[in-house]
């Protein structure tokens, strides 16, 4: 029994585990067996981009946890200082922008729906990725940064395949739970795959029960000493509504702020470039020289 909680305490879990989604063709089993550590470097859908985009990684601890939320909120606080792209790799039926846009720019590339929220452009997939590899979304030739909504499937396909570290880099990557006993056991493991430089969005209350405190792994445990957990407040229109178009409310906003300003040594938005005012034409005329 002290063994068995030692290992629920570490994250350490069985070997077996449904997977609901396939990355990009590269998982094709619902069941995937825990093997030795490989990397499959041609999986993820935005590898490719990678060297010319930069990339933040939202992934869920658990089921349930948020991402999307979170991910929205870190993503129009990046769009202030530069353009921004959210991508979602989650199946359509189970998306948490469905409703997000402001407005609809209908299909793109055969794989994305295409939407627009202020500066942000929200792009979530138009079909399942077990029928093939998703392109990235197109972008306009203009510098932007990208962020993914992995959601929980896609992580856990990360997960057993072992290939989240050789694909994410940690101190661009946010992992979201909430401040539960289950859930922060489950966002060990997570950590464990992704490195010490992550950030952790922390759905839930300010101050942690001893309970929620006593069950976080050695990995949780340092990042919350190294003041790299940012609170993300529960607000009970979202919990009803889900996302929509309507703006975030204020705390949440301020949470994606936090988040932002933590990840901006690492991807640093830049200053939008405002056009320059035309001259009158009403005024004098410029003498030639």
């Amino acid at each position: 029994m002290r063994a068995a909680v030692i290992a629920i305490r570490a994250g350490e879990f069985d070997g077996r585990e449904d997977v609901d989604t396939s990355l990009g063709g590269c998982i094709r089993s619902r069941e995937v067996r825990r093997e030795p550590r490989r990397q499959i470097p041609a999986c993820l859908p935005w590898k490719e981009l990678e060297a010319r985009v930069p990339i933040v990684v939202v992934l869920a601890g658990h089921a349930g946890a948020g991402a999307s939320t979170v991910a929205m909120a870190v993503a129009e606080a990046m769009a202030d200082g530069r353009r921004t792209q959210l991508v979602e790799y989650t199946e359509p039926a189970r998306s948490g922008l469905v409703a997000a846009a402001r407005i609809e720019l209908g299909a793109e590339g055969g794989w994305w729906r295409r939407g627009r929220r202020g500066h942000l452009d929200l792009f979530r997939l138009a079909r399942s990725p077990a029928d093939g590899q998703p392109s990235p979304p197109e972008g306009d030739g203009e510098a932007r940064l990208m962020v993914v909504d992995a959601g929980w499937p896609l992580t856990t396909a990360l997960l057993e395949t072992r290939s989240a570290e050789a694909f994410v880099h940690d101190e661009r990557s946010v992992v979201v739970t909430r401040v539960s006993v289950p859930a922060v056991r489950q966002t060990e493991r997570v950590l464990a795959a992704v490195g010490d430089e992550a950030l952790v969005a922390a759905v839930g209350p300010a101050r942690w029960p001893r309970a929620v405190e006593a069950s976080c792994g050695p990995r949780l445990a340092e990042l919350r000493s190294r003041h790299r957990v940012v609170r993300v407040p529960i607000d009970r229109r979202l919990e009803i509504t889900g996302l929509t178009g309507d703006r975030l409310p204020k705390s949440v906003a301020a949470a994606g702020r936090s988040l932002a300003a933590l990840l901006v040594p690492a991807v640093a938005p830049q200053p939008r470039h405002r056009r320059r005012a035309e001259p009158s034409r009403t005024g004098p005329a410029e003498e030639p020289e």
